[in-house]
């Protein structure tokens, strides 16, 4: 099924995610193999929003209190998720993760850090005003490079933003750095924070019928086929390919679900994958402003029906925005890891349809 795995096609060979079902990767498989969800809660002390929030309300809560100080939230999540990954490994591998690289998909980086930041230039005391520690947990690759710092990592380091498309994109990014030859080995994943700014401007744009809005990290450890092979790391999945497309947000949604269509069409085409082979999809299903039901009419235009399961992991953890490609990606790992087959025999989809337009597909094989 699906054909051979080509030479050149980078692997999952490890992966974590932190959500409001747990902080580890295996209470995020056990929930979503018992359709278990988050617990909703108020997303801001007082306010109208609920979300699935993660338990631990500062950066102590997921790293410990040595070292936490100036490390805001958010960036203790990413510390969290890519140390799970890094003990995976185990002691000998010690040496060589000085060269891994990180690649981290985020909205905006804290907007969490930033208010807070803004709020103290008008609140604080004279001359200083603001804790110049808390300025790198302003800006938006300051939980990338804290992160790096934090495990001794050396190499590339990068930080995508691309509203829905962001998980999915950061993904691509890390692949395209392989397969070119500027990194062997990277960290990977999508990270976001619901807090009480978050939770405010939620109340006033979205509806009150949405899917809740939720927070979490979820990382994965990419490597080529061949490190992948002279460390004798388990291949948990092929990254396949990508399509990217950008539309006008404003065309009907027939069109939209058009596009999105034919976006999977072409995909799975330039993979050499049929329909009919495929296991699994992922869906976003973000609850925005009427996207489910384009990714919905778009995934049955393209693929008819074809019987491949339905998975939607914004139903467990919330719709975390910038991190859902990411969760779509480890839902489908979490379903793979309690059905044993062939390695990358399986190929799977994920869907996402962006408020701004982006009509993203990601084709893997698990």
């Amino acid at each position: 099924m699906g054909g051979a795995v080509p030479n050149l096609e980078p692997c999952i060979v490890g992966w974590s995610a932190l959500s409001p079902v747990g902080k580890n990767r295996q209470s995020f498989v056990e929930a979503m193999l018992a359709g278990r969800t988050g617990r909703l809660t108020a997303a801001a002390q007082g306010g109208p929003t609920v979300g699935y929030v993660i338990d631990g309300s500062d950066a102590a809560a997921f790293i410990g209190a040595q070292g936490s100080r100036t490390v805001d939230r958010m960036t203790a999540m990413v510390i969290a998720a890519t140390t799970e990954i890094l003990n995976d490994l185990g002691d000998h591998e010690d040496a060589d993760r000085a060269g891994f690289g990180l690649v981290l998909g985020t909205s905006t980086g804290s907007v969490h850090s930033i208010t807070d930041f803004l709020s103290d230039t008008f609140t604080q005391a004279k001359p200083f005003f603001v804790n110049p520690a808390n300025f790198p947990n302003t800006v938006m690759n300051g939980a990338a490079g804290r992160t790096a710092i934090w495990h001794g990592l050396r190499g590339l380091n990068s930080t995508v933003a691309g509203g829905h498309a962001t998980g999915l994109a950061a993904l691509r990014y890390a692949t395209r750095m392989i397969r070119r030859g500027y990194a062997q080995t990277l960290l990977v994943g999508a990270v976001e924070e619901l807090s009480p700014p978050i939770a405010w401007a939620a109340s006033r744009i979205r509806q009150r019928d949405a899917t809740p809005l939720g927070e979490g990290c979820a990382m994965f450890l990419l490597d080529s086929p061949a490190t992948a092979l002279a460390h004798g790391r388990k291949q948990l999945a092929g990254v396949a390919g990508f399509n990217f497309v950008t539309i006008d947000p404003r065309l009907s949604p027939r069109v939209q679900s058009q596009r999105l269509a034919t976006a999977i069409r072409e995909l799975l085409g330039s993979t050499g994958i049929a329909a009919s082979d495929l296991w699994a999809v992922s869906l976003a299903q973000s609850g925005d402003g009427g996207l489910d039901e384009i990714e919905i009419a778009g995934i049955q235009d393209a693929l008819g029906a074809v019987a491949a399961r339905r998975v939607v992991a914004a139903h467990h953890v919330g719709n975390t925005f910038s991190a859902l490609g990411a969760f779509q990606v480890a839902s489908l790992l979490a379903l793979a890891e309690d059905e044993p087959a062939p390695a990358l025999s399986r190929p799977a989809l994920c869907t996402s349809v962006g408020v701004d337009g982006a009509i993203t597909c990601a084709l893997l094989r698990l």
